[in-house]
């Protein structure tokens, strides 16, 4: 059947259903915006200051459906099917899967939890509401997004279980599964979570490994396509290895106080590639938000990225400050204005905002203005 005809007869059978008063709910999300950059290196390998559309800087676009069916005591079947897409142009993102960014079905109790089984999140997710990038920042993860936290890539093949919280306390986990006859590790995925929440204090730690990301001998494995995006990473520069595994632990807290929000968050993360190199890098990063009026939100951040390479004797250094203004016109549409610097330091050679090509220069400036709306 046409790709196109599926999505729109499902698209279609959604919103009867809904109207309906059922338990299935289509939403979305479109996210837009013009970003200016004043370095980011060319086909000519020269810098140059570039206007571009971009597609998703305040959340990446996205429809969906959601379902629930009680089955009775406590218990009830879900499912969730969301697809994201490019608004410049029309086509799927994330490879272009029907639905990439999640598709999972599952069971949920009251009483036990929830057991979910498809292509979804892994927990290092859980950090970003510690996070400037996914509170006000669009584009201002840590550079690279080296620690999946800003969500760059999925996993497949994954069971995921979250518990009930319990006097504020949540756990959860996930295992992606490799797919591969003879290779139970070669491409699979790994991570916890915890969090916390009591009044205006909020807490999380957070585990995730991947072992063989986008290995070209198992492209059905748990992390296949999206691994990489916009990271400096994925290679070591020295060698041109590329990863044989990535771990990253994490912990990060935020205390509200009346309209304000201070937020810290730390994730450690490793690299180490096929050729026995690696590379560890630690990113700090404190922001602070504050609704100056209900409809006003005011933000800043500061992100400060150190690593180390081995064997080579190679520190580079990364500080980022972002700044942001979101201004709400309904609870659904709001228009934003956000402002983000990087400079490399130690051996880094140059800044590279996520999303952005490497600046020619050790520092790179990124300013994007925009508009969300939800449904």
């Amino acid at each position: 059947m046409n790709r196109r005809v599926f999505v729109a007869a499902v698209a279609a059978l959604a919103c009867q259903v809904a109207s309906a008063q059922s338990s299935v709910t289509l939403y979305g999300l479109i996210s837009t915006g013009i970003v200016y950059a004043n370095n980011q290196k060319g086909t000519d390998k020269q810098g140059h200051a570039t206007w571009q559309f971009a597609s998703g800087p305040m959340q990446t676009p996205r429809w969906g459906m959601k379902g629930v069916e009680d089955l009775g005591g406590g218990l009830a079947a879900i499912f969730t099917l969301e697809s994201g897409y490019n608004v410049g142009n029309g086509t799927m993102s994330q490879g272009g899967r029907l639905f990439g960014r999640q598709a999972f079905v599952g069971l949920s109790s009251n009483n036990f939890g929830t057991v979910t089984f498809g292509r979804q999140y892994d927990e290092a997710v859980t950090l970003c509401v510690f996070s400037s990038a996914c509170q006000f920042a669009a584009y201002g993860a840590h550079i690279g997004d080296n620690d999946n936290v800003f969500d760059t890539f999925r996993i497949n093949n994954a069971v995921q279980y979250k518990s009930v919280e319990y006097r504020g306390l949540q756990f959860e986990g996930l295992y992606g599964f490799s797919n591969k006859a003879g290779g139970f590790s070669d491409n699979s995925a790994y991570s916890a979570a915890a969090q916390y929440r009591s009044g205006p204090l909020s807490l999380g730690v957070a585990y995730l490994q991947v072992d063989m990301p986008n290995d070209p001998n198992n492209p059905n494995g748990a992390v296949v396509g999206d691994y990489g995006f916009s990271s400096p990473f994925v290679t070591n520069p020295a060698t041109a290895s590329g990863v044989s595994k990535q771990r990253m632990f994490g912990a990060g807290g935020a205390w509200a106080f009346g309209s304000a929000k201070l937020s810290l968050l730390y994730t450690n993360v490793r690299f180490e590639y096929l050729d026995a190199s690696r590379l560890t890098l630690q990113n700090a990063q404190i922001s602070l938000t504050d609704y100056v009026r209900p409809d006003l939100l005011l933000g800043a951040a500061y992100i400060f990225t150190t690593g180390q390479y081995h064997p080579q004797d190679n520190s580079p250094k990364w500080h980022q400050v972002n700044a942001g203004v979101d201004y709400l016109l309904s609870k659904r549409t709001d228009l934003f204005l956000v402002g983000i610097y990087q400079k490399a330091a130690g051996d880094a050679q140059y800044a590279q905002i996520y999303t952005l090509s490497p600046s020619t220069t050790k520092t790179q400036v990124s300013a994007v203005i925009g508009l969300r709306h939800k449904w």
